[in-house]
């Protein structure tokens, strides 16, 4: 017997074959068993997801007779054994006309068929017309189909299928019931890919046909087509070092070296990775999609997701996990943020390799962000500040950074884990004191509010009992109100009167005022004077923002 490809071989031939359209197949299955069939579907997604096997399955669910012939009308189930499911599954049955528009697409073939559609069936129970890639006719043709499909003979079933329903007219859309197939998960993927690879004995991790469902982009003919090409190159067995070559893939220990340079800063660094990379011949807009994707998995490892989870091989999540864990997740933001906005500078320019060597080495430009705590911690007491105020003891509440060592740490590790929730508690000057195994923290009513959300109430706890113990709790207590602030004048006194001093020798037309004080040149000039000054481009580079307008400091 010839072979028949997998992707044919596997196709659905019921309902509950079809992978990852679960809402799709409830509706249909109701409608059949109810009798409420229409006279016009359309069905749109991308390409593979199962919008012609669906069309010919209810072409099956319209006309099945049973296996032993004694069905009188539409079935949910097929049965599939059936001499009428066998000639629409073999595309022979007279009656279920699949008809490719691209082919089909002038007004005069639309009009003959139309014709010939008002004759009853010749065996079947319904007449069904599997219309697919309707957006390829011609708007002449439409409109000749727009009689038919609204006031159809009780015997004819219109199915349409389209990859851009976009350029489907209104006037179909309105006469059509419509259902839009999803691309598919990739767990539901990979469960059907590893079935076919147990029923084919194709040897397989589930590394491997993970790499297979990112790879088809959500299109299920696409994942095993490309298992199918795989298992011939493997003899049967896939390795994933032969998987992600063959699938265009990107070294995963190339991608965390480049990472780790623009992190570090290391702006050679990342300019020979790119330069061996365009040795190699491989394309830098793939490059950089590759390297987005990487990005982002440890952006979703610096949030705590399970190194599992993630498509990649074991050894490559756990070294990412450092990686992530190192530069924090603020920091992974930003650079994700700055990266996809060169996207499609890259992916247009004539030299995408030059494109993508100035897009990485911009990001490995941008300054890491360090929390104010530790900038406050670096810097030495102010003059006539005097000495430090004395630690609380353990029994009093903790500010930041002061107290018992246990709320110390347990701060600490919020800071280190969770910087939203430190930055929440830290922004309404939250304290912590330690009661035996139970963290108390002395909060406002808007930060005992904020606490109150589920995921913030197990960061803390899991902070708590990584600090005090497995059975460690926490609690919150009500600040005390705030004095309100002093909004008098502050006496004059002599160092009040006292002017400041002149400059001395201070050049004749010279500006002799504070900086601060000085007047920014006006308009165009003001806007690039402040454009060249090194923080305000840090800034602008952070948040993607533009100088706008510059303008004195008022008092």
């Amino acid at each position: 017997m010839a072979y028949q490809a997998l992707a044919r071989k596997w196709r659905p031939q019921t309902f509950a074959d079809l992978v990852g359209q679960e809402a799709i197949v409830t509706a249909l299955g109701n409608a059949l068993r109810e009798g409420r069939i229409a006279q016009a579907y359309l069905f749109s997604g991308i390409r593979g997801v199962g919008k012609t096997t669906a069309a010919r399955i209810l072409a099956k669910a319209l006309n099945c007779v049973g296996e032993d012939g004694s069905t009188t009308g539409p079935v949910a189930d097929p049965c599939d054994k059936c001499l009428v499911c066998q000639e629409i599954r073999q595309g022979g049955d007279l009656d279920v006309l699949e008809i490719d528009a691209a082919t089909y697409s002038k007004v005069e073939q639309v009009r003959d068929l139309t014709e010939s559609l008002k004759y009853g069936p010749a065996r079947d129970r319904y007449k069904v017309v599997v219309l697919d890639e309707i957006h390829r006719l011609s708007r002449q043709a439409f409109d000749a189909l727009l009689k038919i499909v609204e006031e159809p003979p009780a015997h004819l079933t219109f199915v349409f299928a389209t990859t851009e329903i976009e350029i489907v007219p209104a006037t179909i859309l309105s006469r059509c019931q419509e259902f839009h197939f999803r691309r598919v998960p990739a767990n539901p993927m990979v469960a059907h890919l590893t079935r076919i690879c147990e029923e084919e004995k194709i040897e397989a991790s589930r590394a491997t046909l993970r790499l297979i469902a990112r790879a088809s982009e959500g299109s299920m003919r696409d994942a095993v087509a490309l298992l199918d090409q795989l298992a011939t190159f493997g003899g049967g067995k896939l390795a994933d070092e032969d998987v992600g070559r063959l699938l265009g893939g990107i070294d995963a220990e190339l991608l965390s070296s480049l990472l780790e340079a623009i992190l570090a800063g290391e702006g050679a660094r990342v300019s020979r990775t790119i330069r061996s990379i365009e040795d190699d011949g491989t394309d830098p807009r793939q490059v950089f999609t590759h390297f987005l994707g990487f990005l982002r998995s440890a952006l979703h490892l610096a949030q705590g997701l399970d190194p599992e989870q993630l498509d990649l091989p074991a050894e490559a999540a756990t070294g990412l996990e450092r990686v992530a864990a190192g530069a924090g997740y603020e920091n992974l933001l930003r650079l994700l943020h700055l990266l996809l906005s060169s996207e499609t500078v890259v992916r247009r320019a004539d030299a995408p390799g030059l494109a993508l060597e100035v897009a990485l080495l911009r990001a490995a430009e941008l300054p890491r962000l360090v929390r104010i705590e530790q900038l406050g911690a670096a810097l030495p007491n102010p003059p006539g500040a005097g000495a430090p105020p004395p630690e609380r003891t353990s029994s009093a509440p903790a500010g930041p950074g002061v107290g018992s060592d246990a709320a110390g740490e347990i701060r600490q590790f919020l800071a280190s884990n969770h910087a939203s929730l430190a930055g929440l508690l830290d922004f309404h000057k939250a304290h912590f004191a330690v009661q035996g195994s139970t963290l108390v923290v002395t909060a406002v009513p808007a930060l005992d509010d904020a606490l109150r959300d589920e995921a913030k109430a197990g960061q803390l706890k899991a902070a708590a009992r990584a600090v005090l113990g497995p059975g460690a709790a926490w609690k919150t207590t009500p600040a005390a109100p705030r004095p309100p602030e002093d909004d008098s004048e502050p006496a004059a006194g002599p160092a009040a009167s006292t002017p400041a001093p002149a400059r001395r020798n201070a050049p004749a037309g010279q500006d002799t005022r504070p900086p601060a004080s000085r007047t920014p040149p006006p308009g165009a000039e003001g806007r690039t004077a402040a454009e060249q000054d090194p923080t305000v481009r840090a800034v602008l580079d952070i948040f993607g923002g533009r100088v706008v307008d510059v303008r004195p400091r008022t008092h």
